[in-house]
């Protein structure tokens, strides 16, 4: 009766945004029991099995027939933090050319403040005003329009009305 020798290699890559790839070969051995009276043929056999599951698992994980894993990237210790979320005044993110993130409340509230000391300037004539100037209505806002229509309300309050 053979001697059965079980090799086996398992390996799991982390992927960008908190991915994973995994890969595992497992062979099984027949050998002449005579093997285990020659302790360094044994091993050659052993460590053989090991090097074709090796570069198996390797090949599998890189995707592209032959090319290894770069084995210079450290292994994850542990599950990376997950990013902050980012609170929408609308629940909804932005769009991808929407510079991002709506105008903050703070930044809204700063907004209606200056209004008031604007004289003529109420709601339709700044939503309005912000159609004209950034295509989209006081409440579309991005950050960085805010930030934007603010210096142009100072600028305002300071020259006595908003240039139209």
């Amino acid at each position: 009766m053979p001697l059965k020798i079980n090799v086996g290699v398992c390996k799991k890559t982390g992927l960008p945004d908190y991915g994973s790839a995994g890969s595992h070969c497992d062979i099984e051995l027949e050998m002449d029991h005579s093997v285990l009276n020659d302790p360094s043929e044994f091993q050659r056999r052993v460590r053989h099995a090991y090097g074709l599951c090796r570069q198996a698992v390797e090949d599998e994980l890189a995707g592209l027939g032959g090319k290894t894993v770069k084995e210079t990237e450290p292994p994850m210790q542990s599950r990376p933090t997950p990013p902050p979320k980012t609170e929408y005044r609308n629940s909804k993110p932005p769009e991808q050319n929407d510079n991002r993130f709506l105008a903050t409340p703070k930044q809204m509230k700063f907004i209606t403040q200056l209004c008031r000391g604007i004289k003529g300037l109420d709601n339709r004539r700044l939503d309005a005003y912000c159609q004209e100037e950034f295509g989209k209505s006081s409440k579309q806002l991005s950050a960085h329009d805010a930030s934007k229509l603010i210096d142009m309300l100072k600028d305002a309050k300071e020259n006595g009305g908003l240039a139209t």
